[in-house]
């Protein structure tokens, strides 16, 4: 049994490598890249964008369960977040106090010490990043962001020509980016919130739906924000997802 389970986990980490990109004002970002442990010519590619306060191991769960449909996967660290802390060869992290009582002055604080802002370029360099893997297929592309990374990834959407959006509690951010890209963007987008979330995130969410080409809007019953409600929002977002297809 040992046996067994070493040569398990040896072929697990085959399939999946931790990758790294330097931003323009100096932050080293570390991303994972998992592919299938089916090998295939090439590999639609779903890119997530973590939370504030959180880090890339958020989207594990989800990330596996797109693993075990054919798709390769890429989970970042934010800068200020998990292992994307160093700039310049100095520590920059986000405020470490997140309680949600706490969240809106810890993430003013954060977003000018570490600089939001250039959140959506940190993820269309990964996106530059991804296209030089040969094995993905950037013609099937999925982003996928929860709150501080749903706002940044939503500006992307006319660059990166996504076949899908999905943004759960999504945050705000650069909002004359965002309208611009779901005005323009014939991309399927699904925004999710709860209707009692504690940051507003059903007000944007309904504000993008309607400014979406193809938007789709998802309110549940909730005061939970980000990643805590997908356990009760799966099943609608793999239907979204054969629907979009």
């Amino acid at each position: 049994m040992p046996v067994v389970i070493f040569l398990l986990l040896a072929c697990m980490s085959l399939f999946a490598k931790e990758i790294t990109i330097t931003s323009e004002d100096g932050f080293v970002m570390h991303g994972w890249l998992d592919y299938p442990a089916q090998k295939q010519a090439n590999y639609p590619i779903v890119f997530f964008a973590h939370q504030f306060g959180a880090d890339h191991t958020i989207w594990k769960e989800m990330a596996g369960e797109f693993n075990q449909k054919g798709y390769a996967t890429l989970m970042v660290d934010l800068r200020g977040h998990g292992k994307s802390i160093m700039k310049n060869g100095t520590t920059v992290k986000i405020s470490a106090d997140t309680r949600m009582d706490h969240i809106a002055s810890a993430i003013e604080e954060s977003k000018k010490n570490v600089g939001f802002e250039k959140i959506t370029g940190d993820l269309s360099q990964w996106l530059s990043k991804l296209s030089s893997e040969k094995e993905i297929d950037m013609h099937k592309l999925i982003l996928v962001g929860s709150s501080l990374g749903a706002g940044a990834i939503i500006p992307l959407m006319v660059e990166a020509e996504p076949i899908a959006l999905i943004a759960l509690s999504p945050g705000g951010g650069d909002e004359e980016a965002i309208k611009t890209s779901l005005m323009y963007s014939e991309a399927p987008s699904l925004f999710i919130a709860g209707k009692d979330d504690p940051l507003g995130a059903q007000e944007r969410a309904i504000a993008y739906t309607k400014e979406a080409l193809r938007g789709s809007l998802l309110l549940i019953s909730s005061d939970g924000h980000g990643v805590v409600l997908l356990p009760r929002v799966k099943p609608y977002i793999d239907g979204f997802l054969k629907s979009s297809h």
